[in-house]
């Protein structure tokens, strides 16, 4: 009996020790999964802030150039009305970008107009800004008279000289950048060495704080001067590498998270464990007379206890892949909704800035104007509305056809009237371009959606001219082959790399030529589907700087034509 009593000691003894390793060994791989993961995860989170800081501090310098390439600015900043000139450069770039203060500088360096938290200031002084406002506008100043002295072929375009620099003012980071004042087209000239000059100051206070919150989707981030041991922090260090502040918020740790909701299951689990091995000892002592079969039970309840193990492991691996997975297609996700309305944002900004210039200069003028001028204001209106109503036409049609609510109404017409209609409205809109075309091998009519192929024409119009702005020849081919309509359009102007033509239909995509050109990426999506829906194909020929041309293949009797000559 002592010898029983024995075994059963030493077989439930063993199965509790097993079972605490186990639990050890689960709770030590769980915890280290969670650190690593929570790891990740900040590291994701500095990376958030320090890409929306950065976005940040360079979206000064492109809302400055909003308002300083601008003929209206040359002509009115030497000569005023001073009312105009504030409220452009300043007040309103105070109201819409949340710029503190603007400082403009004649040619003799000398302060012209001072706009500071959105109020002109009659008598221009600085107030604790005046060592970096002045070294911007020095460097700036600097880089135009070393232009004058210069080839000009080996100097950037004055358009494309300007500075920015994050400083320290009275013991607030600030983003300070200059740019001259220059024309945005041949109408205006300006004379080298009388460039105005102006300086915007923006603090990084609450609101651009905020902003870099929504980017970052870190809704507890805020500004301090040190950095708090408990939060974590991104240092915003001046141009000089100074160290002017921190940006903190409270970490999200997904892991740590996870280990909270599971722990009390864990918990769960080792109780009942810890019961299930109590009770195996307990029913020991009846079995206990044969040791063979008590080797056998305990082999057997080891092996479900390495089973349990393994499979909990499995399961946790599991999870950490899922959460990565999840948090990967979220960013994804994320980066292209803030793309598309960073783009859509500033696509419909600029046209309701003409809109809204041109309808006060109308209104300023009254009765006065001439004619012309007029004339001149209407048809940049009557542009900019057509510029936004050519965008919202290409957002909905894209939200129909990827949701597959487009449908095509299908009728005779003449392709050759669309494509003179199309032409005509763009030479109205792009008077700097010529259309030359050549119809005459198109047959008089073809079966097709009319609306969708004017779409379609327009959008490959549009983008002829808009990517060749120094090239004004566009080039209109057409021909019939096999019961296929033919159009090809021609540009000379920038053109693409062969490595973006493969990705160039795909919905937001842009090719990296097209930086700096206003766009949203959506158009020849559009193109895309609409001719697919047709049963036709359009194709792409381009090479960098010399041009590209568009190819669209049109069913002359519709898609089912097509249809049914692929299948004979």
């Amino acid at each position: 009996m002592q010898q029983h009593n024995r075994i059963k000691s030493h077989v439930t003894f063993v199965l509790t020790l097993l079972t605490a390793l186990a639990a050890v060994l689960i709770a030590g791989f769980a915890w280290f999964a969670s650190a690593k993961v929570d790891d990740i995860a900040m590291e994701r989170q500095k990376d958030f802030v320090k890409h929306g800081l950065d976005e940040q501090v360079r979206a000064v310098a492109r809302e400055l150039e909003s308002v300083t390439t601008w003929d209206d600015a040359v002509l009115f900043a030497p000569t005023g009305p001073r009312e105009w000139v504030t409220y452009n450069l300043g007040i309103w770039m105070h109201q819409y970008f949340g710029h503190d203060r603007t400082y403009v500088f004649n040619p003799q360096d000398e302060l012209a107009y001072v706009v500071r938290d959105g109020k002109d200031i009659p008598v221009p002084t600085f107030l604790n800004d005046a060592e970096p406002v002045s070294a911007l506008r020095e460097t700036v100043r600097g880089v135009l008279r070393k232009q004058m002295t210069q080839d000009n072929a080996a100097q950037p375009e004055i358009a494309e000289i300007f500075e920015t620099k994050i400083v320290d003012i009275d013991g607030h980071p600030a983003v300070v950048s200059a740019r001259p004042i220059v024309p945005n087209s041949d109408k205006v000239s300006l004379v080298p060495g009388q460039e105005y000059i102006t300086v915007a100051v923006k603090f990084l206070d609450s609101a651009v704080v905020g902003e870099i919150a929504r980017y970052a989707r870190l809704n507890k981030l805020r500004y301090a001067s040190t950095a708090p041991a408990s939060l974590a922090t991104i240092p915003i260090l001046s141009t000089a590498g100074q160290t002017l502040g921190y940006l903190v918020w409270e970490p999200i740790r997904p892991g740590m998270m996870l280990i909270e909701q599971i722990a009390p299951a864990g918990l769960a689990g080792v109780v009942v464990a810890m019961g299930v091995v109590i009770f195996l000892g307990r029913g020991l002592h009846k079995t206990s007379v044969d040791l063979s079969e008590s080797r056998l039970a305990l082999m057997r309840h080891r092996d479900e206890l390495e089973e349990t193990v393994k499979l909990r492991t499995m399961e946790i691996e599991r999870q950490r892949e899922e959460l990565d997975r999840l948090l990967a297609q979220e960013r994804h996700v994320n980066a292209l909704q803030r793309q598309f309305v960073a783009m859509a944002s500033h696509e419909f900004r600029t046209p309701l800035a003409i809109i809204d210039a041109a309808a006060q200069r109308l209104s300023r003028a009254k009765a006065g104007s001439k004619p012309g001028y007029v004339a001149e204001k209407s048809a940049q209106i009557r542009s900019a509305v057509l510029r936004m109503v050519d965008l919202m036409e290409s957002i909905l049609s894209a939200g129909r056809l990827e949701t597959g609510k487009a449908e095509i109404k299908l009728e005779r017409f003449s392709l050759v009237d669309l494509i003179e209609s199309c032409c005509g409205r763009q030479s109205e809109i792009r008077n700097s371009h010529v259309f030359h075309r050549d119809l005459i091998k198109l047959p008089q009519t073809i079966l097709a959606d009319r609306a969708a192929v004017e779409q379609v024409i327009t959008n490959l119009l549009s983008n002829a001219a808009k990517y060749a702005p120094q090239a004004p020849d566009i080039r209109i081919t057409a021909w019939t082959q096999d019961q296929m309509a033919f159009v090809s359009i021609a540009d000379e102007g920038i053109g693409m790399d062969a490595e973006d033509l493969p990705k160039l239909f795909q919905p937001y995509y842009r090719a990296r030529s097209a930086s700096g050109i206003a766009g949203t990426g959506i158009g020849l999506n559009i193109v895309k589907q609409i001719i697919d829906l047709h049963g036709g194909s359009v194709s792409v020929e381009s090479i960098l700087g010399k041009g590209t041309t568009f190819t669209v293949a049109l069913p002359t009797d519709g898609p089912l034509a097509n249809l049914v000559k692929q299948a004979a």
